[in-house]
């Protein structure tokens, strides 16, 4: 029974050098003639051994050092033996290293992650409520980073380009601004699109964009309080529908006043080429394209597919007020 389990333990060792051997073979290439001559047969001796063992498993007669003379406790050490002097004059500067093994199993995985990233699926975390309640805050989105076309890590503009957006397309983009903030609003006009904002009314190609009040809304903002809302279904001219709301606490003369502050407010103008007029959903609550202007086509990044994950903070990150998970799986039309 002893020299069973010493046989076993030995054999354990013997085949954990002849893996680290098979490494050597297969990853190194142009080896010195004298070590590549003792590699193979250091491996042949101990393929010879483990070739032997299963000769053994399979037998129906008992078993014998006599009979399998390479199952000897003698041979096993003296096999294991070699191979560590070997290992350790011949072929330690070839052998692999812990980083290195772990960088050979990793850097696959890691590569398909970071194109799955970068080209594929982005990930984007919604701070404001400037799409409530399409979009809550805390809601993390999955995005499709290759809808409209495909950018390079760490770039601002894409390099190649697929599709345009579309009027009621909701897209992630990077703010045109010195900011260079990662955004995401709801496309109102496309290029060469003539638009007229006053109050709540929005004109698109001399067409006003129709609503339907559909109730009240209360959300938790940003700010750390509870906004009262009439939400609407508003209809573009392509016949896109979609949710907006409105903050009931503000009045005509209030929006009057936030209308002298906005330079695409109270006149007609007409989106360039290439270019992009966005809104955010929470029309009283959303820094928009209204206030710093159009989107050039280079900075849209993305459209988001479906909400991931959704938390509700407080006034902090560490003050959680609830996890949605019924807005897990949500996807946006």
């Amino acid at each position: 029974m002893f020299e069973k389990i010493k046989r076993r333990k030995l054999l354990k060792k013997l085949a954990i050098q002849g893996n680290r051997l098979e490494w050597i073979k297969k990853k190194r290439k142009s080896l010195p003639e004298q070590v590549e001559k003792k590699l193979d047969e250091n491996i042949k001796k101990i393929s010879d051994i483990f070739d032997e063992k299963i000769c053994a498993k399979n037998s129906d007669g008992p078993f014998s050092e006599e009979k399998y003379p390479k199952l000897s406790l003698e041979y096993i050490k003296k096999a294991l033996g070699e191979t560590n002097y070997n290992m350790e004059h011949y072929f330690k500067k070839y052998k692999q290293n812990a980083l290195w093994e772990l960088f050979d199993e990793l850097w696959l995985v890691v590569l398909v992650a970071l194109i799955l990233k970068f080209f594929v699926i982005g990930s984007f975390r919604v701070p404001t409520g400037s799409m409530v309640d399409t979009i809550e805050i805390g809601d993390n989105l999955f995005v499709s980073m290759f809808y409209y076309g495909l950018t390079l890590p760490f770039a601002e503009s894409q390099f190649v380009e697929f599709a345009d957006p579309k009027r009621g397309d909701i897209i992630t983009f990077t703010e045109p601004g010195p900011d260079k903030k990662a955004l995401v609003k709801r496309v109102i006009g496309i290029p060469g699109d003539t638009i007229y904002i006053t109050g709540k009314s929005i004109y698109v190609n001399n067409r006003k964009l129709e609503r339907e009040e559909i109730g009240k809304v209360g959300y938790y903002s940003s700010r750390g309080r509870i906004e009262e809302t009439t939400q609407y279904t508003e209809t573009d001219e392509n016949g896109n529908n979609y949710k907006v709301i409105y903050n009931d606490s503000f009045t005509d003369d209030i929006r009057e006043q936030i209308n002298t502050r906005c330079p695409y407010c109270n006149r007609s103008f007409t989106v360039p080429d290439r270019n992009y007029f966005v809104m955010g959903d929470n029309r009283d609550d959303s820094l928009d394209s209204r206030y710093w202007g159009f989107v050039p086509r280079g900075n849209i990044q993305g459209k988001p597919l479906f909400v991931w994950f959704s938390v509700q903070f407080g006034n902090s990150i560490f003050d959680i007020k609830e996890l949605r998970l019924n807005r897990i799986g949500h996807v946006f039309k």
